[in-house]
């Protein structure tokens, strides 16, 4: 007897009364095939300060400004960008002299980042008593604004926490306060690493320093456990989604997909538990399929395609840098296997695991097949055909300090026999550079769109190096990883 109707007493008690009927797995599709999973996104509001910096007579971009009035014309601005609904400002006012600009600064203490909305000429002085604040300092300088632009690559020299971004479009603002986002929501995320023994405790508390994110480490008997408390029913319902979506089943069974789909409800089922958003597991070294589960491929597909973070191999570099440019531009990753080919200068990216909506949830899903996974050839996942004529950016967080990172045209998604399901060419520049300096394992994680501006911005307001596959001379660089054997 349920004490209170709770949602699997609920399913548990109707699912006795379909399956009377000889209905179950038609009342399951029914009741689940549209039907969201649990919310387990982070809703907290990322605060940001904001301050408006003006004179009355500045010279520039007039001899004369009615501040007011500008103050007045970005708010109804800022008032229609849904990019900002997330974001709650602590008001700074405007901020005309030093005093000013003080009080300010020590309102803005525990925002993730401060927000300057350059007005006018004169204004250097108090971006500086802004930055000594501690906190990273985006300023927005519409063209005519003034010329403090020039002096923020001399700030930067001198390692203060500051960038700009210099454009006529106010919907631009919202690209300025990516960062402070990305910076808020690591703070607030939890990863579940889920394996035969723990992850590295060095690397989880370097985690937990530089960036605030906590990483559990769960074994397999709890991973064993809850797969045998996933709702059948829901499970049942997700499978029949699949198949019905699919352009072809080739090798999986239809059992093979319904296990699959078992074990997303259960990585679910986990990350609410835990109250995590991302999870990656040894999906091969744990003999799933011999203990007659199904492999996480499918369920990882779900989970990107909605924004949290579903990774292969208990790879935790990867997470961690899907997670970052998730926050940062909204999009999920691609974590892969790269390869070279030299005729059309390009690296093929390839692995089992590819989200059907990589550019993001609102977007129409590619097409795909299920297939078996390629090196056993059991269970099940996809070969998706990912969208090309698009630039992509690829990268790496390598340790707390470094964050690898390229950009390149997709140009084909081969739907070939060899080598793993999903693939992605990507036509790069001086592809003999990657070549001759790869480094720092096997894996990168590719990302629809050429996002250098934001991670350059990250980049700065975390103190990591951002390293430019192909462009810079990375041959001598110690702090990466150069071990002479194949490791993802």
């Amino acid at each position: 007897m349920c004490p209170a109707l709770s949602r699997r007493c609920f399913l548990k008690t109707a699912a006795v009364g379909a399956a009377s009927t000889g209905a179950l797995f038609s009342f399951a599709d029914q009741l689940f095939a549209d039907a969201p999973a649990p919310d387990l996104h982070l809703k907290s509001k990322i605060r940001v300060g904001k301050v408006y910096l003006g004179h009355e007579r500045p010279g520039w971009p007039m001899s004369k400004l009615d501040l007011p009035a500008e103050v007045k014309r970005y708010e109804k601005e800022l008032a229609k960008l849904a990019g900002l609904a997330d974001i709650e400002f602590v008001d700074g006012g405007l901020v005309s002299n030093a005093a000013q600009a003080a009080a300010a600064r020590d309102k803005f203490q525990g925002v993730s980042g401060i927000l300057a909305l350059h007005l006018s000429l004169g204004t250097g002085p108090l971006m500086r008593t802004l930055m000594d604040s501690g906190r990273p300092l985006m300023v927005y300088s519409q063209p005519y604004s003034g010329h403090e632009w020039h002096i923020v690559a001399s700030w930067q020299r001198e390692g203060r926490l500051v960038d700009v971004l210099p454009s006529s479009r106010f919907e631009d603002i919202a690209e300025a306060v990516r960062p402070f986002r990305a910076l808020h929501r690591l703070k607030e995320t939890r990863v579940l690493h889920v394996s035969q023994g723990d992850a590295d405790a060095k690397y989880v508390q370097a985690m937990k320093d530089k960036f605030g994110t906590e990483i559990i480490s769960i074994r397999l008997p709890e991973l064993e456990a809850a797969y045998k408390q996933a709702s059948r029913a829901e499970a049942e319902a997700d499978a029949k989604r699949w198949l019905r979506e699919a352009r072809k089943i080739v090798e999986p069974s239809k059992d093979d997909v319904l296990k699959s789909s078992l074990m997303y409800v259960t990585m679910r089922d986990l990350l609410a538990k835990h109250r995590a958003q991302a999870i990656t597991m040894n999906c091969l070294g744990m003999g799933l399929i011999d203990r007659d589960m199904g492999y996480p491929c499918l369920g990882f597909v779900r989970l990107n395609n909605q924004l949290l973070a579903g990774v292969c191999e208990a790879d935790l570099k990867s997470t961690m840098t899907q997670l970052i440019f998730t926050y940062l531009v909204g999009r999920t990753g691609f974590v892969t296997d790269p390869m070279f080919d030299q005729s059309n200068s390009a690296i093929i990216h390839a692995h089992c695991v590819a989200a059907t909506q990589m550019e993001g949830p609102d977007t129409k899903p590619s097409p795909y097949h299920i297939r078996s996974h390629l090196e056993d050839n059991r269970g099940a996942s996809l070969m998706v055909k990912l969208p090309i004529g698009r630039k992509v950016s690829m990268a790496r967080l390598i340790g707390t300090d470094a964050m690898l990172f390229s950009t390149g045209d997709a140009v084909d998604s081969p739907m070939v026999e060899r080598g793993c399901r999903s693939k992605l060419t990507v036509r790069v520049e001086n592809m003999d550079r990657f070549l001759q300096q790869w480094s720092s394992g096997l894996h990168r994680v590719i990302f629809y769109g050429d996002h250098t501006r934001d991670v350059g911005r990250f980049c700065r307001f975390t103190q990591t190096r951002l390293l430019r596959e192909g462009i810079d001379d990375l041959s001598k660089d110690k702090t990466l990883e150069w071990e002479a054997h194949v490791h993802a």
